[in-house]
């Protein structure tokens, strides 16, 4: 995942499907990226925040991406969001992730715990440069419970060249902040 050109166009963030028994639904989800594929949508994601991400455990994680990376065969460029309270358990479903076709990463924060900006820079920067890839970082503090400035992320990718983008969902001035900060 070194190309820009990855982002481009709609990537639709998959659902969590479940069945009954209120276990994931791995036929379901299969239906779901044929669903995706064969009308027009130029990417995938699954794990974010519409998965259901923050309910499932590490396995339940791991299962899904290959279910959707065993169905999407590489058709469309599809990106995994990396979420988990350590750095090796996000090592773990980020390394997963490549071996199960993963195109794009796109780093949360740990939902545990309240950290300053140093320490959460740190955990970003250890998580991106363990990582033979590019990456992404997800920034939305509404729903995540914290973010970076504009002048931590800048400081992220000097020592990051690895991370090219930001998933933003912010605030439009807290996005300008991003921009004018890291162009």
């Amino acid at each position: 995942m070194t190309n820009i050109g990855l982002f481009r166009g709609v990537h639709a963030v998959l659902y969590a499907m479940f069945s009954p028994d209120e276990k994931l639904d791995h036929t379901a989800m299969a239906h779901q990226v044929e669903y995706c594929i064969s009308n027009g949508c130029h990417g995938i994601v699954v794990l974010g925040l519409a998965t259901e991400v923050l309910k499932l455990t590490l396995e339940e994680r791991k299962a899904l991406v290959s279910t959707v990376g065993q169905t999407n065969q590489g058709r469309l460029p599809f990106s995994v969001t990396i979420s988990g309270n350590s750095v090796a358990e996000q090592l773990d479903l980020a390394n997963h992730s490549i071996k199960n076709g993963a195109d794009g990463l796109i780093l949360q924060p740990p939902m545990a715990g309240s950290y300053d900006a140093e320490v959460y820079l740190s955990f970003f920067k250890r998580v991106a440069q363990a990582l033979p890839t590019s990456v992404a970082i997800q920034n939305a503090p509404e729903y995540l419970g914290r973010a970076l400035s504009g002048d931590d992320i800048a400081k992220l990718r000097e020592s990051c060249p690895n991370l090219i983008a930001v998933k933003s969902e912010d605030t439009i001035e807290n996005l300008a902040g991003i921009i004018a900060a890291t162009g």
